[in-house]
This record gives structure tokens, C-alpha cells and sequence, in this order.
């Protein structure tokens, strides 16, 4: 079939307008819109993130200069108390200063020890705390004493309840220790959890559907009248957020995307 010139600039045109009607309904946000009422009711902000369980006490045996492994007293695994001997290194016996379990033994009797390298560990199993590492954004947020719900990923069905009791920086990174009211058992250092950090909770607050803000603004529907207006949050959650500044009444209607 042979399309004529005119023909075929109206095909083009059609495809063109078909096109142009998408785009714009795929850009505009509410596009397939749906009308919301604020509602009054209780929100929790919460900042997440990905603790690992560490060690409060740990020991580790190095030398200062270079020393040859005589003797080793114990083995990985092993329960220790202060006092009892780990290694003698030339003729000096080294005793544990803490009570722990053996975690590492890194050189063989006989072996030439290197200065600073760690010739065994020591590790507390039983004082353990979580430590998180937050982005600067979220970890402004995080307050000393605030409360944290902790969830380990082999024990989904069981919530464990901490504290935050310490923000500090490391290496660039910002670092937050969280200690547990009760440990799950068998838990070990290097172990992860999933953590939420209670950072904000308001009561009987004014809220609006976080999906109806597009660049700061709602439009919100008063009276029949449509009108775009600026919009402050303050404690949000997932799908709602605290409204704390903005002409919103509890009768308007907010427009949204479904």
C-alpha cells in the first residue's frame, strides 16, 4: 500500500501528538490524581542503618621487638582468666589481663614474631554493644539515651530494645554505639542486625500524605478552589509527615498521586 505525501505527514503528526500527550502525563505528578484529607494521629520518624556486634573487651598480645614463639598455653576457643598464661615469647610467660575466649592465634612455636603484629586475641564474648555507621545527613539526627528497635536477620520474629549511648567520629565515618537491654542468644562479635533509631514521635499531630508534596508545595482544595501552597514538615514517617508550618485545615482536600 503506497501512502500519498499528505498521508503520511498526518501519520507523522498523529505519532507525534500521541507521544507528546504521554510525556506530559508521565511528567506531570498527578497526572492520575486522587483527593486525601490531612488526618490527626500519632507519627515516628526513625533513622536506619546496620549495626555490628562488637567486642567491648578485647586483647591482643603484641610484641615490641622480635621474639621467637617458645611456648603457646592455649588454643583457639579456649576460656580464659586473668592470670592464666597465653605464650611465652623468648623467656617472658604473657598472662590474660580479662576474661574471654581465645579468638586468634596467628604464629606457631618456633616462629619469629614481628614487632607490632598481633600473635593472639583475647575477646570478651559476654560485654558486646552494636555499632553503627550513619551518613552525616542521618546521623544529625541521632541524640545520646534515644530509644532503638533491633532486629537480628536468623531471629525476624523477635524485637530487641537498645539505646543509643554514644555518637563519635572515626576514620571520616560516624559512628553509633548502641548497648541492648537483653542479647538474643549465641550472638557473636561481627554478627550484623538491622537497627531504628527513634529520632522523632509526636502525638495527636496534624498530618498530610508525604505524596502530595511536589517541591515543597501541596495543592490543596478549599471551598471548591484549587491553590498551590508552601508547606513546612516536621517528624515524618514513611507515608505521612507532621505538618508544622502552612494554611492547612482538617477539611481541606489534598490532591495526590495514586
Amino acid at each position: 500500500m503506497k501512502f500519498t505525501r499528505r498521508v503520511k505527514i498526518w501519520i507523522l503528526f498523529s505519532v507525534l501528538l500521541i507521544s507528546g500527550a504521554g510525556i506530559l502525563a508521565f511528567i506531570n505528578p498527578f497526572s492520575k490524581q486522587q483527593k486525601i484529607k490531612p488526618k490527626h494521629g500519632e507519627v515516628v520518624e526513625s533513622i536506619y542503618g546496620l549495626g555490628t556486634v562488637t567486642a567491648d573487651k578485647v586483647l591482643r598480645v603484641r610484641a615490641g621487638m622480635t621474639l621467637y614463639v617458645q611456648k603457646l598455653y592455649v588454643k583457639e576457643g579456649d576460656f580464659v582468666k586473668p592470670g592464666d598464661p597465653l605464650v611465652k615469647l623468648d623467656e617472658n610467660v604473657v598472662r590474660s589481663t580479662i576474661v574471654g575466649t581465645v579468638t586468634g592465634v596467628f604464629y606457631k612455636v618456633g616462629e619469629l614474631v614481628v614487632p607490632q603484629v598481633a600473635v593472639l586475641t583475647v575477646t570478651n564474648l559476654e560485654q558486646l554493644y552494636l555499632e553503627v555507621s550513619l551518613e552525616q545527613q542521618s546521623v544529625l539526627g541521632v541524640k545520646k539515651n534515644q530509644h532503638v528497635s533491633i532486629s537480628f536477620e536468623s531471629l525476624r520474629n523477635e524485637k530487641y530494645e537498645g539505646t543509643v549511648t554514644s555518637v563519635y567520629p572515626r576514620d571520616s565515618q560516624f559512628i553509633v554505639r548502641i548497648e541492648l537491654e537483653k542479647w538474643p542468644n549465641g550472638v557473636l562479635p561481627g554478627m550484623t542486625a538491622d537497627v531504628a533509631i527513634l529520632v522523632g514521635k509526636k502525638t495527636n499531630a496534624l498530618l498530610i500524605p508525604l505524596r502530595s508534596i511536589v517541591a515543597g508545595q501541596v495543592t490543596r482544595i478549599r471551598s471548591g478552589k484549587k491553590e498551590r501552597i508552601p508547606i513546612k514538615l516536621g517528624v515524618v514517617d514513611g507515608e505521612w509527615g507532621e505538618i508544622i508550618s502552612g494554611n492547612i485545615l482538617d477539611d481541606d482536600e489534598l490532591l495526590t498521586r495514586r
